[in-house]
């Protein structure tokens, strides 16, 4: 079986790409869990509850127009909902190249961090809205 080694992956924040600014990236499919342990046994028992996914980007940050904080910065101030697409590869999605996708939002944002020399970095969580992550591969 193939390994991946991630070196190209598609990333999208409202319709810009930044795969030349991301660094890492993580999907988090999560769902609540509920308890529904009861009498009737002699161990917990769970269902699923609701969704709770999100994205993990570390962006390298850049302040030129139509750039990171171009863009981050009004989804934040005016409280916007957009798409997140991201694609383990740069090529078309595919069977082998699914691509998790949902609209998010952005409540925390730090433009600017770092100490004397660093690159100028900033990781931001996108939480994803109703329906969550959606995975497509056509």
């Amino acid at each position: 079986m193939a390994k991946l080694v991630l070196r190209d992956c598609f990333i999208e924040v409202n319709g810009v790409d930044f795969s030349s600014h991301v660094s890492s990236v993580t999907v988090n499919l999560v769902k609540d869990e509920i308890d529904t342990t009861n009498f009737g046994g002699d161990g917990r028992e769970r269902a699923h509850g609701l969704k709770d996914d999100s994205f993990e980007l570390n962006f390298q940050q850049d302040f030129a127009a139509g750039e990171v904080d171009a863009t981050l910065y009004p989804l934040w101030n005016l409280e916007t909902e957009f798409l997140v697409k991201v694609r383990p590869r740069a090529s078309a999605k595919s069977a082998t190249n699914p691509e998790y996708s949902a609209t998010c939002i952005l409540l925390e944002y730090q433009p600017l961090a770092g100490d004397v020399g660093d690159l100028s970095e900033t990781e931001v969580t996108f939480p994803a809205q109703r329906q969550g992550i959606v995975r497509a591969t056509a």
